[in-house]
């Protein structure tokens, strides 16, 4: 009987033992989930941060190398990760923001690490961009970038007829005049489009003017150099490559696109403005020529 209650008192010792060893392993792996979680957690944070901060600058190349790199590391700090210049590196049409940071243990302090470092980078690229949405139907030659400030229509002899006006389902002066307020879409690979031949100036004329009035309470869009693609007078053009052979209807070669800031429309049959580079939605396109860009991630 002795004998059977010292083994018994023996297994109960080993038990314990096995027992007191799984709790040291569970709480150990449970450890290494709470500070891995953590570290995931920073990953994704500082990973979204340095891509804003990246697409942010992408748009700024435009203007400069240096005001690229100027808004990139605003962005970055205002999303809590301060960046210095020499993370962040600029090319002719991409921008890259890379940054480091420590994430603090808690229980692998045990094991001696008291911090863990993280890192993410991110790269974004300028580009041609081929429009979604808004364009108005309304073609220039290419040759017209940048400095042509007034698009005539008081003389449809010299484009055979035409003012420059396309059909995309417009069917006349009525729907042309709603595709100018509304916009068209031109699907992307689109080589060729068709003219709208006439004048048909009465509708155009009030459509462009809508576009002008419904910016009357905005005051960023009055001005040429602080309006955006926010602002309806800020419209995108289709490039063409040229109104040679054009005769009545007929087709005409898309070679890309441009925006153009719409100042006054006034007579004899004109319309002024200014083009401008702008940032819109689309996908980017390196065989388009224009002044519409966009900015997307790259690896």
């Amino acid at each position: 009987m002795k004998k059977l209650l010292m083994m018994v008192s023996n297994q109960r010792g080993s038990t314990m033992v096995m027992v007191a060893i799984s709790i040291t392993v569970l709480l150990g792996a449970a450890a290494m989930v709470v500070d891995v979680g953590r570290m995931y957690h920073e990953k994704s944070t500082l990973q979204n941060a340095v891509d804003a901060a990246a697409l942010a600058g992408a748009q700024e190349l435009i203007t400069s190398r240096n005001k690229a790199t100027t808004v990139a590391g605003t962005y970055a700090e205002e999303n809590g990760y301060p960046v210095s210049y020499c993370d962040i590196r600029t090319g002719v049409d991409t921008i890259q923001v890379s940054q480091e940071t420590k994430v603090p243990m808690t229980f692998a302090k045990v094991f001696g690490m008291k911090n863990a470092k993280v890192s993410a980078s991110a790269k974004a690229k300028i580009g041609p961009v081929w429009p979604t949405k808004g364009i108005t139907p309304l073609a220039i030659e290419y040759t017209a970038v940048p400095h042509q400030t007034e698009l005539k229509c008081s003389n449809t002899g010299v484009l055979s007829g035409n003012c420059g006006f396309l059909d995309i389902g417009s069917n006349g002066a009525k729907g042309l005049a709603n595709n100018i307020i509304n916009g068209v879409e031109i699907p992307q690979g689109t080589k060729t489009v068709q003219t709208e031949p006439g004048q048909m100036w009465g509708p155009v004329k009030g459509a462009f003017q809508t576009l002008i009035d419904n910016d009357a309470g905005k005051a960023h869009c009055q001005s040429a150099t602080s309006a955006d693609q926010s602002c309806d007078r800020m419209i995108i053009l289709p490039l063409i490559k040229s109104w040679d052979g054009v005769n009545g209807k007929s087709s005409v070669e898309i070679v890309g696109f441009a925006s153009y800031w719409l100042d006054r429309v006034d007579e004899p049959k004109r319309i002024v403005g200014k083009f401008k580079k702008m940032i819109t939605s689309g996908e980017i396109d390196g065989s388009q020529t224009g002044n519409v860009y966009g900015v997307k991630l790259i690896k």
